[in-house]
């Protein structure tokens, strides 16, 4: 356990590490009190009761409960959202004990997951949850398991045309919704976090997020992004300012919440006939800036995403069919010239 260090304020605060989470960042949970002894007392109660559940033998169901309950103030509310409701697929696997299970059960609990028609990209996620789960509970078995690939598939950014079509057929608050998403990368949580106290001549502040309470009912506003990286600064144009006017700096800018924002696209795309989502507009404005030759340290910056994310590469950088053409036929004139030469 680290010592417990002074803060500014006068307090004291200590630092015990919880677990580590899927993506492999360690989580701490952080303990401040007036005195250095009272702070230190209750990170101790914290680890003495975090070694006693990593020592018991208890079932997946009690694993689960315990990991949620533990990091229900460290974790965003949506995220506790999507936990729970990825852990009711271990309903068949719940009665296990965490200390008796065998590579053998987990893949049979993974082969029980596709038979139940659940893509890759779900079975690795529900798995994904259930290790994190695990090894907050102390079981660090390295366990011999298969998991389904992902089928690969070639996919282009949405066109210019799909993008104007859009916007043309959007109302005011789509409008400003559809430009911020597709022309600065901006998630639907960060578009309804927005507030008009974030706009400073043509610079908007992105710091905020809102995203599902903790039970899925209700939408909250958080004073933080999604990630680290999330926090930034875009810089608007004179007709994008206009679009967004002005008002109350408490006032939020586009007043949807996320849901409504997808719900309104969705219908919004079925009138015009385009087939994209609208998480894909973050997919053109990738893909465009890689056109432009943007580096990928302004991209990343700009887009909201950690510098060389695999996520941000694999996932955005998209050939826009278009620009692969344009390309394409500059090179056949090219090669057409050279030809000429040839015998």
């Amino acid at each position: 356990m680290a010592k417990a260090k002074k803060l500014p304020s006068g307090s004291w605060n200590v630092r015990v590490y919880s677990h580590t989470d899927s993506t492999g960042k360690q989580i701490y949970e952080s303990f401040t009190a007036s005195s250095k002894r009272e702070a230190e007392v209750l990170a101790a109660r914290y680890k003495a009761d975090i070694d006693k559940r990593r020592t018991e033998d208890i079932t997946i169901g009690q694993a689960v409960s315990n990991y949620l309950e533990a990091n229900k103030n460290v974790l965003s509310p949506s995220t506790i959202y999507g936990y729970t409701k990825d852990s009711k697929r271990f309903e068949t696997i719940n009665h296990l004990k965490i200390r008796k299970l065998t590579s053998n059960d987990l893949q049979s609990y993974i082969s029980y997951l596709v038979d139940q028609g659940l893509s890759p990209k779900t079975v690795k996620n529900t798995y994904g949850l259930l290790r994190t789960v695990l090894t907050f509970c102390g079981v660090d078995k390295n366990f011999v398991i298969h998991l389904p690939s992902n089928p690969k598939k070639r996919k282009f950014a949405p066109e210019n045309e799909q993008i104007t079509a859009l916007y043309n057929n959007a109302n005011h608050k789509m409008k400003i919704a559809i430009s911020l998403a597709a022309f600065h990368s901006l998630r639907r949580g960060e578009i309804s976090g927005l507030k008009y106290g974030d706009l400073k001549g043509n610079t908007l502040y992105i710091h905020s997020d809102v995203v599902k309470s903790a039970d899925g009912k209700t939408w909250v506003h958080k004073e933080i992004p999604k990630t680290e990286v999330s926090n930034r600064t875009i810089f608007l144009s004179e007709s994008e300012v206009e679009l967004i006017g002005k008002g109350n700096p408490d006032e939020y800018i586009v007043n949807l919440t996320p849901g409504s924002i997808g719900t309104n696209f969705y219908n919004l795309k079925k009138k015009v006939g385009v087939e994209i989502r609208f998480h894909d507009l973050r997919v053109y404005f990738a893909s465009i800036s890689v056109a432009m030759g943007m580096s990928e340290t302004t991209l990343a910056h700009l887009g909201g995403w950690r510098e060389g994310s695999q996520v941000m590469k694999e996932h955005y950088q998209k050939p826009i069919m278009s620009v692969d053409e344009g390309y394409a036929n500059k090179m056949n004139n090219y090669f057409e010239n050279m030809k000429r030469n040839m015998k």
